[in-house]
């Protein structure tokens, strides 16, 4: 594990850890060469993994790194470069002082309909310009939303985003995103697509407003993807003028 002033790539100084996620460790760093600070993203190495299989991971990290490079929109975050050093990929992208949704949430509970608005605004527009470019994020969710200091709603982590027509190096029959806010054609093992982001975004502010995903939580992983494949939820008790569009958002038919 890096430790803080390490310098990767001769040009990152690691100043301290600020997250960590399903495919890495955070850290804020300061950019040596253009004075700025940035983000890296540590790629987490899984144990006892052969390496082919730790070949395969670096390779995702880089289609991340691809795919990302190729969005530019003011609500989604900016990847700037991507170094290796011994054997291991770290992800270069803008810094934010900010929150996730998720923790906003934990910290000082559900959203008013009119703040997820603002919320849901800022993201959609992100995704709309990522589908424009043919990028399915994939893992729309709370954990994947940042809230900067003023409110400001950013799209991260597209590490298991796809460009469409790009290879797939994942495993064969691996559902990705996070059970809870997959669409149900996902969730019964069909390939995500630009409208299941819309249904996870819709996902998201339901459980935003609601304090509670559409679908709930579940220890029991399958148990909670048949819940999302049958794609029947309670009806919103709390989202007031949104409740139409976050139904529709809720669709079960993807073409609807």
């Amino acid at each position: 594990m890096a430790e803080p002033q390490a310098l990767i790539g001769d040009r990152y100084r690691l100043l301290r850890r600020v997250g960590s996620g399903g495919m890495g460790v955070v850290w804020e760093a300061s950019d040596e060469r253009l004075e700025r600070p940035v983000a890296l993203k540590q790629l987490h190495r899984q144990s006892g993994a052969s390496p082919a299989e730790a070949e395969v991971a670096n390779r995702r990290a880089m289609r991340e790194a691809r795919t990302a490079a190729r969005l530019h929109h003011p609500h989604a975050v900016s990847m700037f470069d991507a170094v290796e050093q011994d054997g291991q990929l770290w992800l270069v992208m803008q810094f934010i002082p900010s929150m996730t949704l998720a923790a906003v949430l934990a910290e000082g509970g559900p959203l008013e309909p009119h703040e997820a608005a603002k919320v849901g605004g800022q993201v959609a527009a992100a995704l709309a310009a990522a589908h424009k470019v043919g990028i399915v994020h994939r893992d729309v969710k709370p954990g994947n939303i940042l809230i900067a200091d003023d409110g400001t709603a950013f799209i991260s982590d597209f590490g298991i985003a796809y460009a469409l027509g790009d290879a797939t190096l994942t495993s064969s029959g691996m559902i990705h995103g996070t059970p809870a806010y997959l669409a149900p054609e996902v969730a019964r093992g069909n390939e995500a697509n630009f409208a299941s982001d819309v249904f996870s975004l819709g996902s998201t502010l339901y459980s935003s407003i609601e304090g509670r995903p559409p679908f709930g939580t579940d220890d029991n992983t399958m148990a909670l993807l048949h819940r999302v494949a049958s794609g029947q939820f309670p009806a919103p008790q709390r989202c007031g003028a949104l409740t139409p569009l976050i139904m529709d958002m809720l669709s079960p038919d993807p073409t609807g």
